[in-house]
């Protein structure tokens, strides 16, 4: 679903001529998706573990996570694409994974 997303936003900011709009657009999607697949793994490498080491492991991920998209946001400045279309497209791939999650959570209760 972050893909098509990251493809539509795309494909809107090109039809409307903000190429380098869509390439941070895009850039920003991307690196929702690579820090939910950072989660994704490190929860699945967790569930052998004992409990506290599961928390350890949670916390030293989200501080991994952290440190990795911080460095992504410098890249994407360093490479001169726009901040604030980073931003909106990192949100537009959040804001659907608590869709998602909510459609999930609802289906579930029926």
């Amino acid at each position: 679903m972050q893909v098509m997303a990251g493809i539509l936003g795309c494909l809107v900011l090109l039809v409307l001529g903000y190429a380098a709009f869509a390439a941070a657009f895009v850039y920003g999607v991307l690196l929702m998706i690579m820090n939910a697949w950072l989660l994704a793994r490190r929860l699945n490498q967790a569930s052998e573990l004992s409990v506290e080491a599961i928390q350890r492991s949670i916390y030293a991920g989200a501080a991994m996570r952290f440190v990795i998209l911080i460095a992504g946001l410098l890249l994407g400045h360093l490479i001169a694409l726009h901040l604030m279309v980073i931003a909106a497209g990192m949100f537009v791939a959040q804001v659907l994974v608590y869709m998602i999650a909510l459609i999930d959570l609802r289906k579930e209760s029926i």
